[in-house]
């Protein structure tokens, strides 16, 4: 028999988000609970649909115009691209004004840091002129930053980010780490409600970031897919990517609407590079153009039009900022109720992190064995690092939550205890 040419094909091993998965939808507990899920739940654990987002698919199907035809360009339409740079930006950014953004139509998020990763790897003139093609990325980041990164092998390295003993942001060895790395170097960054840790860093420390940019000579790599979610104010947590643009750093931003829209399988995201003059910001465009060409070809109108019928007309952008406020002010609610039920148990150990912390996840802080006896006794069931989806938390499993990390951090508790007696004796 001949040899298939793929016989030699290694077996590779996936992220464990994927087995846990799949252990949880073989779980037959009544009990089990899903604190994996990266997207928002009403409280009875349901999909949620903005109104917003209802009212702009109503729209849609009763547009007598409405077909599926290719769209007229690559990156995606002028009308989505121009909405989404004021939204990124603001109305009266002088790079708006001024022709300075390139605002590209991506697949989601993904296909954003995807699409910013692969441009960098082409044409980041640091590395054109033999500079090593490194990224830095904080050791708690989203799973798959460093995967698109390495899939193009570019190097990726650790930035320290955050604090298990504060539960917060590491802020003075992030800094250091910042100014001891090579100049030039290429930073990837979360804008806020940061996933996995809920930690992000306040104005103050963004003000004292932008000036090592700036000394350093750092490229600002941002994702922000959950702007919006930490304060309910799409604009308010998109203040540091203005102020790096307003300080004239090096950046580009990768966005979902997947998230702040609740769109996610439409799969419709955004890469936005600001420039220093509309002449280069036209070159990029083209490069843009030519990379979407042979990365995705069109990319997909349904999410698209979803999009630019709610920023396009104001009643509905109304609406959507209204959803998302809510969305964020029910993900509070229920930090403070798991943060109460805790204290109520009086669960060993500072639970106060569950309320500073913001966004969709928090960082537990919880240990590789707790998370296992949660799983496995309990059927609770957290990524490994330890990261709890806040939106995955509803009125019917917060207590039995609750009441399984009372129980194994007190077991933990007791067999630290036991071994000690042991060691003593």
């Amino acid at each position: 028999m001949t040899e298939t040419p793929f016989h030699d094909l290694s077996d590779p091993e996936l992220e464990s988000l994927n087995t846990l998965q799949a252990l949880f939808n073989q779980d037959q507990s009544p009990l089990k609970a899903d604190l994996m899920c990266g997207v928002y739940r009403t409280d009875e654990g349901k999909p949620f649909v903005l109104p917003a987002v209802k009212q702009a698919r109503e729209l849609l199907y009763n547009d007598p115009l409405w077909d599926h035809e290719y769209p007229p360009s690559h990156i995606g339409t002028q009308h989505f691209r121009d909405l989404t740079s004021r939204l990124i930006l603001g109305g009266e950014s002088s790079n708006i004004k001024d022709k300075c953004i390139v605002t590209i139509q991506t697949l989601g998020g993904s296909g954003a840091c995807h699409m910013g990763a692969v441009f960098l790897d082409r044409h980041y003139s640091p590395w054109k002129k033999g500079a090593p093609k490194r990224v830095y990325i904080p050791k708690e980041t989203w799973t798959n930053h460093p995967n698109v990164f390495r899939y193009l092998n570019i190097a990726v390295s650790n930035l320290p980010y955050y604090s298990p003993k504060s539960g917060a942001v590491a802020f003075s060895e992030l800094k250091d780490a910042l100014n001891q790395i090579p100049n030039q170097s290429v930073v990837v960054l979360q804008v806020a409600a940061n996933n996995p840790t809920g930690c992000d860093l306040s104005q103050e420390q963004w003000n004292s970031l932008v000036d090592d940019f700036r000394r350093k000579g750092h490229f600002a790599f941002f994702d922000a897919a959950y702007l919006g979610f930490a304060s309910g104010d799409y604009d308010r947590d998109s203040a540091p990517l203005r102020l790096f643009v307003e300080k004239g750093i090096p950046m580009l931003c990768a966005t979902s609407y997947g998230k702040t829209f609740g769109i996610y399988g439409e799969r419709i995201g955004s890469l936005s590079i600001p420039l220093p003059t509309a002449d280069l910001a036209k070159k990029t465009e083209k490069h843009m153009k030519l990379l979407a060409r042979a990365e995705t070809g069109a990319m997909p109108v349904f999410g698209s039009k979803l999009v630019e019928s709610i920023l396009g007309f104001e009643n509905l952008a109304k609406e959507w900022k209204s959803n998302l406020q809510t969305m964020a002010a029910e993900l509070k609610r229920r930090r403070l109720h798991l943060r109460t039920l805790l204290e109520e148990l009086d669960t060993p150990r500072d639970w106060s992190f569950l309320t500073t912390q913001a966004g969709m996840f928090s960082y537990t802080g919880l240990s590789s064995g707790q998370i296992d006896m949660l799983r496995e006794s309990f059927h609770v069931y957290l990524q490994d690092t330890g990261r709890l989806s806040i939106a995955g938390l509803t009125k019917s499993n917060i207590s039995h939550v609750a009441r399984s990390i009372d129980a194994v951090v007190r077991h933990s508790q007791f067999s630290e205890s036991t071994d000690t007696k042991v060691i003593q004796q």
